[in-house]
């Protein structure tokens, strides 16, 4: 049985939909093409996680992604719109079964952890909206390293105080390979019914959080 669980938040524990239906908003209001503001935000969010060599927070990555979106849909002013995406962000939601399903975990005695590419600034109010008391909340902020990279789930590896971990997400390519790397044992939280890869066996497989009581 496992003692501790870590868990990826963004997709895993809450929903980042509102968050991509308003920087669409955005896009209509400006009259930008909605599928190419997402594509080039996204492009951008992970050039500047992972391309630049130097640690950048969450937040001032939002605002930076923003930036390059001017330049490539020659567009003016969507930096104005940071504010309003941050305050999205602080308030989005935990799907459905999230809260009952971590009260669950702690009654049961499972120490539970987060595990994000988030910083405090947006972190704190999640936290809020999920109504839980972790035992540890890990971000990139703290860490300077952003998932995949390994250096972030080796830095949790020396915090854990148990070999019976596991760790939940939605995210495969952010969280289940390197996770598979560090010989984690993984749930996969596949909300979207997505093929997961073959050779990233063996892992369990869920749809909703709910679920993961069956692989515990």
């Amino acid at each position: 049985m496992a003692e501790q669980l870590t868990f990826d938040c963004y997709g895993t524990l809450i929903d980042t939909t509102p968050f991509w239906k308003e920087l669409e908003k955005i896009a209509e209001e400006y009259g930008i093409d909605k599928s190419a503001l997402v594509t080039t935000y996204v492009n951008y969010e992970d050039r500047l996680m992972y391309g630049e060599g130097l640690f950048t927070v969450y937040s001032a990555i939002i605002f930076k992604a923003l930036r390059y979106c001017e330049m490539e849909l020659n567009v003016d002013k969507l930096t104005d719109q940071y504010e309003r995406l941050i305050k999205v962000h602080k308030e989005l939601s935990p799907f459905p079964e999230v809260i009952d399903t971590l009260k669950n975990l702690k009654s049961q005695g499972y120490q539970t952890s987060i595990m994000s590419n988030s910083d405090w600034n947006i972190m704190r109010s999640n936290l809020e909206s999920l109504k839980n008391d972790f035992d540890s909340v890990y971000l990139a902020e703290d860490l300077h390293a952003y998932k995949p990279q390994l250096s972030l789930f080796e830095q949790v590896q020396n915090e854990l105080r148990t070999n019976h971990h596991v760790h939940i997400a939605a995210g495969f390519w952010w969280d289940m390979v390197p996770a598979q790397r560090m010989n984690w044992r993984r749930i996969w939280v596949n909300r979207q019914s997505k093929r997961g890869l073959q050779n990233c066996m063996p892992y369990s497989e869920v749809k909703t959080l709910d679920e993961i009581v069956n692989y515990l």
